[in-house]
């Protein structure tokens, strides 16, 4: 477990034990993997918000009644990570209500300009931003409360991360945002669900148990919010949002159980769910005349009105190694996707009305109580999922990505594609994995082949003539898999004979980039004509001359440009070392 996620760890608790914020509620079936913790709860609260800070343009909403802590617990956690002070976030907080006009949310005209008072600049009078805007920590407290106006105003800057006004235009850059959510009343707003779909995740929040509540007034709050220190040591959230997407790797089977998640929720034997307006699950899709053999209770597809969007998909990735990063592991599993899919699910699907009510139905006789229908009926349609995937995975899915790679004997391949015929009670296999065998049987003897001179030479240049030839056959549908065998494989050869160098350069030496003729065209390529290095992802390049092969990869961060470059001596090195310095 890193020391990072130690102290993070280590504040949470101090919060804690000041009882400046108290929920006991846990999230079960998991862990910390560290031995000092293995006794802490995994509070489900905090951590969830957590998780949400450790993304970059991370978007949580926290659902609950008036009092149960939502924005206090925003506050805390700005002041951890960013360094903040509570004044600086309160100013900073937009505050839902229905006649909140543009202004109020993004910015004004700069009055002196209007007034004749300054200069007017590039024909365009300044707009002076709002502190919401600008700050890379955002609480929308009562989110609910917004108009539809309003609401469209934000899903610009959830969406893209720009805001426009009066014909002028802001990146926000990277950011967090927290989203207080009160029961519904007369001021209330219905929130739709290309909206909440820009939350990755939501949390309904219960008022303190009674545990809780023998700490709650005992000490002054407001005085220990002055003494408290809560900050992170040097500030540096970018770099660790950095170091768990660098860092964090994914089991194959985690990546797979997240694309059945998508496949389950989206897989229908009738219609194509997200074409079909019409036609639902509750109004006849499934019990009309002749009733579709799959409405039985194993089956997820009667459950689900509506397929999930491909950001959840993006957003399990990047919430899953958050989420294993914090609980020290190296490696995010199925177990971890289990457990925060249902939050990161519930808010952005429509389940059946008849499968919530029979869902809570069993809750209640099984004496198991929830807030929210919707978030429990989640959670029993993944747990199911779960349990079809660990029988899925084994016996179809691994076999099956092994032939997409070219890894099954033609002998394996026949079987596998027998035993899937066998197989009627599950969507997936039917409608997804079998026809795609039986696509890949017309070209399976080809890809074996291309897979075989692949590994039988470590000629450069015939590894290049086979990804030339590759292009052209359009009949191996999955032709970019070899393509990528040979490209890792002509990497490794470069690597064994060229070592990889690395070179910092400075972010007061960026400039210099721009005197090199030779620099200022390569990375014109990769960053565009501005050369705007304030990019938080790397870039790869692989430029290919007939005498001259390299390989370099750049990567920015807050404080330097780090290059890895791979190849012979030539001009484009000798100049990155001119500006840069190599380093271990």
């Amino acid at each position: 477990m890193s020391e990072k996620a130690l102290e993070i760890i280590d504040l949470l608790d101090e919060l804690r034990n000041n009882n400046l914020y108290v929920h006991n509620d846990e999230l079960t079936g998991i862990k910390f993997k560290n031995e000092y913790l293995k006794d802490r709860p995994v509070y489900l609260v905090e951590t969830l918000a957590t998780i949400n800070a450790l993304v970059k343009k991370g978007t949580m909403m926290l659902y609950g009644g008036h009092g149960g802590g939502k924005t206090t617990l925003s506050k805390y956690l700005g002041q951890i990570f960013l360094g903040k002070t509570s004044d600086e976030i309160e100013q900073a907080i937009l505050r839902g209500h229905p006649q909140l006009t543009e202004e109020k949310i993004l910015g004004s005209l700069n009055l002196e300009q209007l007034m004749g008072h300054k200069e007017i600049r590039n024909g365009n009078i300044e707009v002076q931003w709002n502190d919401f805007v600008k700050s890379q920590w955002k609480i929308i407290d009562e989110v609910n409360r917004l108009s539809p106006y309003a609401q469209n105003i934000l899903l610009s800057l959830l969406a893209e991360g720009v805001v426009k006004y009066q014909n002028q235009s802001y990146t926000v850059g990277n950011f967090t945002v927290f989203a207080t959510m009160n029961p519904p009343d007369e001021g209330n707003f219905k929130l739709p669900m290309p909206f909440m779909d820009r939350f990755a995740i939501a949390l309904p929040i219960t008022m303190p148990d009674y545990l809780s509540m023998q700490t709650i007034g005992k000490k002054d709050k407001l005085n220990n919010k002055s003494t408290f220190d809560f900050r992170l040591q040097n500030n540096d959230l970018d770099l660790i949002q950095d170091l768990i997407q660098d860092s964090i790797e994914y089991e194959p089977e985690a990546e797979e159980f997240i694309n059945n998640i998508i496949a389950d929720y989206r897989l229908c034997f009738r219609l194509t769910k997200e074409a079909s307006e019409g036609l639902t699950v509750d109004n006849g899709l499934c019990t009309n005349s002749g009733e579709c053999r799959h409405f039985v209770d194993s089956q997820i597809c009667h459950k689900t009105r509506n397929p999930l969007s491909v950001r959840v998909k993006e957003d399990l990735y990047r919430y899953g190694r958050a989420f294993a990063w914090l609980l020290g592991y190296e490696k995010v599993t199925s177990s971890h996707i289990k457990i925060i899919a249902p939050y990161l699910i519930w808010h952005r699907s429509n389940l059946s009305k008849k499968f919530l009510k029979e869902n809570i139905k069993t809750k209640f006789e099984d004496k198991v109580f929830s807030i929210n229908s919707e978030l429990e009926g989640t959670k029993t349609i993944i747990n199911q999922i779960h349990s079809r995937f660990e029988n899925r995975y084994d016996n179809f899915i691994k076999p099956f990505n092994d032939a997409l790679n070219s890894k099954l004997s033609a002998k394996d391949f026949t079987e596998l594609i027998n035993k899937s015929k066998d197989v009627e009670d599950d969507l997936l296999i039917a409608m997804e994995i079998l026809p795609e065998l039986q696509k890949l049987e017309d070209y399976y003897n080809e890809m074996l082949d291309y897979q075989t001179k692949i590994n039988n030479t470590d000629d450069i240049s015939i590894l290049n003539r086979l990804s030339s030839k590759l292009k052209r056959e359009y009949k191996i549908r999955n032709r970019q898999l070899l393509a990528n065998k040979i490209e890792t494989k002509i990497r490794r050869l470069k690597t064994e004979k060229y070592p990889q160098i690395k070179i910092e350069i400075k972010k007061e030496d960026y400039a210099k980039i721009l005197d090199s003729v030779i620099l200022k065209s390569l990375f014109s390529t990769v960053y565009g004509v501005e050369l705007n290095f304030n990019l938080s992802i790397g870039k790869l390049i692989t430029l290919s001359k007939s005498s001259d092969e390299f390989i370099l990869e750049t990567k920015p961060t807050r404080l330097k440009l780090l290059c890895y470059y791979q190849g012979p001596e030539n001009s484009i090195k000798k100049e990155l070392l001119k500006i840069g310095e190599k380093t271990a």
